[in-house]
């Protein structure tokens, strides 16, 4: 599935497409752990949640990765939850 990444207003970078795997009832619930284990006591996720929810959700290797900035991999990090959480059709 093809999704396309947008900055919000703190991020500075074109817009670009990514492909996502599919989102299962099993991998959204994996998803929504994960954020809610990285996210316990108050705490931002480190730089290392975001990348690793990248790899695990998108085809990107971990080369491709590699080659996106900090707020790229942010983004997709974020459009992951976004199209994972959104209503299903």
């Amino acid at each position: 599935m093809s999704v396309k990444v947008q900055p919000n207003d703190k991020q500075d970078f074109k817009p670009f497409d990514i492909e996502m795997i599919e989102i299962t009832w099993k991998k959204r619930c994996e998803l929504n752990d994960m954020m809610i284990e990285s996210t316990n006591g108050g705490n931002n996720p480190a730089f290392s949640f975001w990348g690793n929810l990248v790899l695990q959700f998108t085809k990107l290797s971990e080369e491709e990765l590699n080659k996106f900035s900090t707020d790229e991999i942010v983004a997709i990090s974020q459009t992951i939850f976004e199209v994972a959480n959104s209503k299903k059709k």
